[in-house]
């Protein structure tokens, strides 16, 4: 087979498991849709749901701005514009069962514009490894949750203590462009939880989001995606998500309102992806 051909068949293959993420999130968006009352969607929730969806979409745009970091260290020169083609076009992937399918239409659609299969495989487990130790880190945000006694500002403090020393020694080990695309990855996780802290705020009555408890509600729920992330098979994260959100956080609100935040903000996700599909689309 020749490199052209090759190309096509690999452009072949990404596309069609696009196809397959983009028929998937249609049937998760009307499964998460019949979950919720007929009289939770008011003008105002709706106006919301849509506002943030269009935050996490363009917060996707983030997680491609790393990416293209990490190829251009593995000395694949790619541009801005076709990383985060590439990228948005294979995301709804995640959707698809397996957990696996974002990374193979990733792998099949880069390789297809001609980019190192080895560089985009090495790239693709930096992503996983980097997103997972970045992620980890929250526990100390979530820990005030389980432990009281364990201060939020003792939590923050350390965090940030950590997060001073991975800098120095990558900066030491003269891997800056790492450093980059961690700050990228917190950035990405602290507008995930906030999201669903704005899904959970407009849905519970008379809470006040006072700091104590908003840095842990964002590190219970960066904590459960991450259990989602590295769970085999679940698409997305679907359920271990759910499961952690209700266990960490029901000594502090009702089940009701936890479970109709999950579904919520799990929508929000789902359409906000869409949207960055959609975007992806568009770039030529």
């Amino acid at each position: 087979m020749t490199k052209s051909n090759l190309r096509k068949v690999l452009n072949i293959a990404g596309s069609v498991i696009a196809l397959l993420s983009v028929l998937f999130v249609a049937h998760r968006i009307m499964a998460y849709w019949a979950q919720v009352p007929d009289d939770t969607f008011t003008l105002k929730l709706l106006s919301l749901i849509l506002i943030l969806a269009a935050i996490y979409g363009a917060a996707n745009i983030i997680l491609a701005s790393a990416w293209r970091i990490l190829m251009v260290g593995l000395e694949q020169s790619i541009s801005f514009r076709i990383a985060t083609r590439i990228y948005g076009l294979t995301q709804l992937a995640k959707y698809v069962p397996g957990n696996i399918f974002q990374f193979a239409g990733r792998q099949f659609l880069a390789m297809s514009h001609g980019f190192s299969g080895k560089a985009i495989a090495k790239s693709t487990f930096l992503e996983l490894l980097l997103l997972v130790l970045t992620g980890a880190a929250f526990v100390l945000w979530m820990l005030p949750l389980l432990y009281p006694a364990f201060n939020i500002i003792y939590g923050f403090s350390l965090f940030i203590i950590i997060a001073l020393l991975i800098a120095l020694g990558l900066k030491w080990q003269e891997r800056s462009s790492l450093i980059k695309v961690i700050a990228r990855y917190f950035l990405f996780l602290v507008i995930s939880g906030t999201v669903f802290l704005c899904v959970l705020y407009s849905i519970v009555d008379n809470w006040i989001a006072t700091p104590a408890l908003v840095l842990p509600l964002i590190g219970a729920y960066v904590i459960a995606w991450l259990a989602g992330l590295i769970t085999p098979g679940s698409p997305a994260g679907v359920g271990v998500r759910e499961f952690l959100l209700i266990l960490l956080l029901k000594p502090f609100f009702a089940e009701i309102d936890i479970v109709l935040a999950v579904i919520l903000s799990r929508i929000t996700t789902v359409v906000g992806d869409c949207f960055f599909y959609l975007y992806s689309l568009s770039l030529r």
